[in-house]
């Protein structure tokens, strides 16, 4: 009887959303991006009239960063990109997480780059998904919809993380469905040089104005995606990374007035944004 009334009480729960079903979330089919189109196709379009929409760590506001759970809602809710950020475990596995230590994302001081994937994988995100390695989010999703790949790192000058990931995108066969970024220079031409076909994004971190129209003068040409904070583009700076050949892109959307902003004001290319609904309906309306 005891059992019976606690299975009853987590079934409650779980309707009532305070436990989420993530084995059924796991076992479940993964969703397919709607109109999904080639990476080329994308990008050679992607213009401030047909923005490309970048879902940030999936599905942030209800859903724990890089869930499945995320993936799947931003993937339902029109995104043909969702966002990994990729770390580098002490034995050389790609796990999926924002930050390298998970005490925000699980409640458990467990850093990726000191540990080894035996200790990664007891902890939970606090919906119960496990850590997602970046092989788990190929094996669900595969050419279902594409992703857009940042490596993380503690040291700027070191690209075992970038090597990694080429390595891990040629054995999953997924080398034409990647955006790659990344914030520093030896990173985006380490990967270069591994996939030269692989359309590639560049985060900038500047202060002012000048010196963003010095990075964007002096970007290598092979870069796509010039990317800035939304409050750091300038009608100037787009114009001038249009002049020089690359893309534009912003983050992060998270309200009405960012979106508008960002698409109407600015004209960007493209966008990351932390609500993907709201997003697509608002290019939606004027297409």
């Amino acid at each position: 009887m005891k059992k019976r009334k606690i299975a009853s009480f987590l079934l409650l729960l779980t309707l009532l959303g305070l436990i989420l079903p993530t084995t059924n979330v796991q076992a479940a089919a993964a969703p397919k991006a709607k109109n999904l189109t080639s990476i080329t196709q994308s990008v050679d379009h992607a213009s401030p009239d047909t923005p490309i929409i970048f879902s940030h760590r999936g599905s942030p506001y209800n859903n724990p960063d890089h869930s499945f759970s995320g993936y799947n809602q931003a993937i339902k809710d029109g995104t043909q990109y969702i966002e990994q950020d990729v770390w580098l475990s002490k034995d050389n596995k790609l796990y999926v997480s924002h930050d390298d230590n998970l005490k925000k994302s699980t409640g458990h001081n467990v850093t990726i780059s000191t540990s080894d994937s035996s200790k990664i994988d007891t902890v939970k995100l606090h919906n119960g998904e496990k850590i997602h390695q970046l092989k788990d989010v190929f094996k669900r999703y595969g050419k279902k919809v594409h992703y857009i790949i940042e490596t993380k790192k503690n040291s700027g000058d070191n690209t075992a993380v970038e090597k990694a990931l080429v390595k891990e995108l040629k054995a999953h066969k997924m080398t034409n469905n990647v955006i790659f970024q990344d914030e520093d220079l030896p990173g985006l031409k380490a990967f270069h040089k591994a996939l030269k076909n692989v359309p590639t994004l560049w985060l900038l971190d500047s202060v002012t104005e000048r010196q963003y129209s010095e990075q964007i003068e002096n970007a290598p040409r092979y870069i796509d995606f010039i990317s800035l904070k939304l409050d750091q583009w300038t009608p100037k700076l787009v114009k001038l990374a249009h002049k020089n050949g690359f893309k534009t892109n912003g983050w992060i959307l998270n309200t009405y007035n960012d979106n508008y902003d960002a698409l109407l004001t600015l004209k960007l290319d493209s966008v990351f944004t932390n609500n993907t609904k709201e997003t697509s309906k608002l290019i939606d309306r004027w297409k």
